[in-house]
C-alpha cells in the first residue's frame, strides 16, 4: 500500500533478502535507510541511522588534496576525504557475504566499504589510490575531444566531448557517477585512500551511460536523482567503515566544494485542499507527525495549513499535490470512501459515434474480430507501407517503437502473422484506429484531401490525425464442413464485405466506383497489381482493397494469399448518404431476363451497370453479372459478358411486351454508348 512492492522474499542464513520493485521516481528507496524511513513512518517507530562518527587526526585533508569543479552545471557538490596508512586486504566474511547476497562482487575491504555504504544510504561513492592522483588535484570537468579512459572493467572507452569526468592534473581518472578508471584503482599495495562523494546532474549521467552502454549501481541512482545532502553523510559513513576494516589515519575535515547549495521549494499545504482531494478529513497530528518522519521539514503552521520544505532526498516532490499523495499513501487508500465527485455537467457522443458503432456491428456480423495494435512502430516497418514522413518520438522506448504509424497495415500484418505462426491459417481481423501524419506532408495525403473536400470547415482540426479502418483476411472465408466445400478468401469476397459496410451507412452502391491500377486506380505498390482496386464514391477517394503482394507475403513468411482493405473513415463519414424510407413490399411478381453481350476488354462492369441505370427505367430493380467468357468465339480484344436484369413494377404485373421493350431499350443504349454487341 506504500507503493514499494516486495516481489520476492528469500531466506539467506539468519537473514532475508527482499527484492523490491522501486519506481523510477523513488531513488530514495534504493537503499536500506530509504526503505527503513518509509517503514518507520508507517509504523510510528524511530529511524536509526548507521554510525558515521570516526576519530580524526590533527593533520588536515586540505593539505593533501585540492578539488575544483570546472563544470558546476553538471556537478553541484564534490566532497573528498583522505585516509592514510590503510591496510588493504580481503573483507571479513560477514561483509563479503552480505554484499554477495545482494548481488555485488567483493573486491577488497576498502572498495567493499564504499559499496556497503552505498547500499545502506543509497549514495554512490568511489575510492581512489591517492598516490596515483597526479598533482594531488581533483578536477570535475567535461571530456575533451579524443580523450580515452580505461575503466575498472578493463575496457578502453572513447569519450565524447561533453561527457563528465573526474580528472587529476593530467588525465581523466573516472567517469563521473558511473565507474572509476583503472589508473586510480585501489589495490592490495595501496596505502593512501582518497574518498569521493558527489552529486551529479541526472541528465548528464543518463546521457553518458546510454552513449557508452554502461549501467552500474552508481549510474542507476545518479540518473534518477541522488540526495545532494546525503553526500556528506555517505562519505563520513564510508570513512568510518574503512577505519574499522582497514585501519589507517583519517585526516581532519572534508574538502567540500559546494558553490551553490541546492534549495528545495517551500510548499503551502492547505487543510482544505487535503480534504477536497482525499474526500476525508485528516487530523493535524497525523500530518505533523508524518511529514518530518518522511524527511520533510514543517516550517510553520497556521489556520490555513502548513509551510513545508521539500526534502533533498525527494526530488519528485515539488508541489502541494505531491505532499497530499504522501499523506494518502501512509493514511491508506483503502480507508477512503468509494464516492464519485460531484458533477453538474453532461456528456455527449461524438457526432460519428453512431456510424462507428454500426460499422463495428456489421464487421462482427461478417465474422471479423477486432484487433488493437500499437501506434508506435519501427521506422523501417512504417516506410515499407507508407510514403509519408512519420512523427518521430524524441525518446523512443526501443527501435521497434520509434515513430507513430502512418498506416494500419504493419499492425494488422503482425496480428495475422502471430495467429499464422500458431497454426491458425484462417483469420479475418479489423482495426479502427488513427494515423499520425507530419503537417508538412498533409497536402499530399489523399485521406486529408478527401476529408477537406467533404468538410472544409474542419480541415485545420485534422491536420495531424486521420481515422482509418483496416481489414485483413487470409485462409478460408468458408471452412470445409460435411455439407460444404472450403471457399478460400478472394478479392470479391472482400469487395462484398465492403459493399455491406457501405450499405450499412446508406451509401448507394451504384455511386461507388472500383478502379484497378490498369484502369487508373491509385493503388500502393505493396498490393498485387492485378488483384487490387481503388474505391471511390462520386469521384472521391474512399480507400484501397486487394491482395497483398506475394513478395511481401514471402518477406513475412506467409505461404498463402492475404487480402487487405484500407478505408479513410473521415471520407466515409462525410459522404452524403441516400435517403432511406420504409416502402411497402411489392405484391406483383418479378421477371428476370438475361442479356449476353460482347464488349471491349477494357470496359469494366461498373461502366455497363452505370449505363443501364442511365436509361431511367423504373422497373429495373437490380442487375448483376453471372458469366464472363474469353475464347475462340469472341474476337480478339473482346470479352463476352452475361448479365441478369430483374424487372418488377409496383403498379401491376408486367407483361412480356413491356419487358421486351425495356430490354431492347437497354440493349440499344449499350450498343450506342459502349459499342456492345448482342452475343449469339
Amino acid at each position: 500500500m506504500l507503493g514499494i512492492v516486495a516481489e520476492t522474499v528469500e531466506p539467506v542464513g539468519n537473514d532475508y533478502v527482499l527484492d523490491l520493485d522501486v519506481t523510477t521516481n523513488r531513488p530514495d528507496c534504493l537503499s536500506h535507510v530509504g526503505v527503513a524511513r518509509e517503514l518507520a513512518a508507517r509504523y510510528v517507530k524511530p529511524l536509526r541511522l548507521p554510525d558515521c562518527l570516526a576519530r580524526e587526526s590533527v593533520r588536515r585533508a586540505e593539505a593533501e588534496v585540492s578539488v575544483r569543479i570546472a563544470s558546476p552545471m553538471f556537478c553541484a557538490r564534490y566532497c573528498a576525504r583522505v585516509i592514510k596508512g590503510v591496510k588493504v586486504a580481503p573483507s571479513p566474511s560477514w561483509l563479503a557475504q552480505r554484499l554477495e547476497d545482494l548481488g555485488i562482487r567483493t573486491i577488497n575491504n576498502v572498495v567493499d566499504a564504499t559499496n556497503y555504504a552505498l547500499l545502506e544510504l543509497g549514495h554512490p561513492l568511489h575510492a581512489f589510490d591517492l598516490s596515483r592522483i597526479e598533482g594531488r588535484q581533483i578536477i570535475v570537468r567535461e571530456a575533451g575531444p579524443g580523450e580515452t579512459l580505461v575503466t575498472l572493467d578493463g575496457e578502453s572507452r572513447e569519450l565524447a566531448a561533453g561527457m563528465l569526468v573526474i580528472s587529476d592534473r593530467d588525465r581523466p581518472v573516472a567517469l563521473a557517477g558511473i565507474m572509476g578508471g583503472a589508473d586510480g584503482e585501489i589495490g592490495f599495495s595501496s596505502t593512501d585512500v582518497l574518498l569521493e562523494s558527489a552529486w551529479f546532474e541526472p541528465n548528464s549521467i543518463r546521457g553518458t551511460s546510454k552513449a557508452l552502454g554502461m549501467h552500474t549501481e552508481a549510474s542507476h541512482r545518479f540518473e534518477r536523482g541522488a540526495d545532494v545532502i546525503a553526500a556528506r553523510l555517505a562519505i563520513d559513513r564510508a570513512a568510518a567503515l574503512i577505519l574499522q576494516l582497514a585501519g589507517g589515519e583519517l585526516l581532519a575535515g572534508v574538502v567540500d566544494v559546494y558553490p551553490k547549495p541546492v534549495e528545495r521549494p517551500v510548499i503551502l499545504l492547505r487543510r482544505s485542499r487535503i480534504t477536497a482531494v482525499m474526500g476525508a478529513r485528516i487530523e493535524d497530528a497525523f500530518v505533523e507527525r508524518l511529514l518530518p518522519a518522511l524527511n520533510f521539514q514543517v516550517l510553520s503552521s497556521s489556520d490555513n495549513g502548513w509551510q513545508v520544505q521539500s526534502a533533498s532526498s525527494r526530488m519528485d516532490v515539488t508541489s502541494e499535490i505531491d505532499l497530499i499523495e504522501e499523506i494518502a499513501r501512509h493514511y491508506g487508500y483503502d480507508r477512503f470512501a468509494s464516492t464519485l465527485p460531484a458533477w453538474s455537467g453532461s456528456g455527449r457522443q461524438h457526432p460519428d459515434a453512431g456510424k462507428e458503432s454500426t460499422l463495428k456491428q456489421r464487421l462482427v456480423g461478417l465474422g471479423y474480430s477486432e484487433t488493437v495494435t500499437y501506434s508506435f512502430i519501427s521506422a523501417a516497418e512504417n516506410r515499407r507501407f507508407s510514403d509519408h514522413d512519420p512523427v518521430r518520438l524524441r525518446n523512443p522506448l526501443s527501435s521497434e517503437a520509434e515513430v507513430m504509424r502512418t498506416s494500419l497495415v504493419p499492425g494488422l500484418l503482425a496480428s495475422v502473422l502471430r495467429n499464422y505462426n500458431r497454426g491458425m491459417k484462417s483469420s479475418r481481423l479489423y482495426e479502427l484506429g488513427r494515423l499520425y501524419l507530419q503537417a508538412a506532408k498533409l497536402e499530399e495525403c489523399e485521406f486529408k484531401v478527401a476529408a477537406e473536400a467533404a468538410h472544409p470547415d474542419v480541415a485545420a482540426d485534422i491536420s495531424k490525425e486521420s481515422l482509418c479502418l483496416g481489414l485483413i483476411a487470409t485462409g478460408d472465408a468458408q471452412e470445409k464442413t460435411v455439407h460444404m466445400v472450403a471457399q478460400p478468401w478472394s478479392f470479391f469476397a472482400l469487395k462484398g464485405d465492403l459493399e455491406v459496410l457501405l450499405d450499412s451507412l446508406a451509401l448507394p452502391l451504384h455511386l461507388v466506383g472500383w478502379r484497378s491500377p490498369h484502369g487508373g486506380g491509385k493503388v500502393p505498390g505493396y498490393y498485387h497489381p492485378g488483384v487490387a482496386s481503388e474505391l471511390t464514391f462520386e469521384e472521391t477517394f474512399m480507400g484501397v482493397l486487394g491482395q497483398l503482394h506475394p513478395k511481401v507475403c514471402e518477406a513475412y513468411k506467409i505461404k498463402q494469399p492475404v487480402f487487405l482493405a484500407e478505408i479513410p473513415l473521415d471520407a466515409w463519414y462525410r459522404a452524403v448518404p441516400c435517403g432511406r424510407a420504409v416502402q411497402e413490399l411489392v405484391r406483383f411478381p418479378a421477371v428476370q431476363r438475361d442479356l449476353s453481350i460482347v464488349v471491349d476488354q477494357e470496359i469494366n462492369y461498373e461502366a455497363i451497370e452505370s449505363t443501364i441505370r442511365t436509361a431511367g427505367i423504373a422497373e429495373v430493380q437490380r442487375c448483376f453479372p453471372f458469366d464472363l467468357y474469353f475464347g475462340e468465339r469472341v474476337p480478339a480484344g473482346k470479352k463476352g459478358l452475361s448479365i441478369s436484369i430483374v424487372y418488377q413494377s409496383a403498379s401491376g404485373t408486367l407483361v412480356e411486351e413491356e419487358v421486351n421493350r425495356c430490354h431492347q431499350t437497354i440493349l440499344n443504349l449499350l450498343e450506342t454508348k459502349l459499342g456492345a454487341q448482342l452475343r449469339t
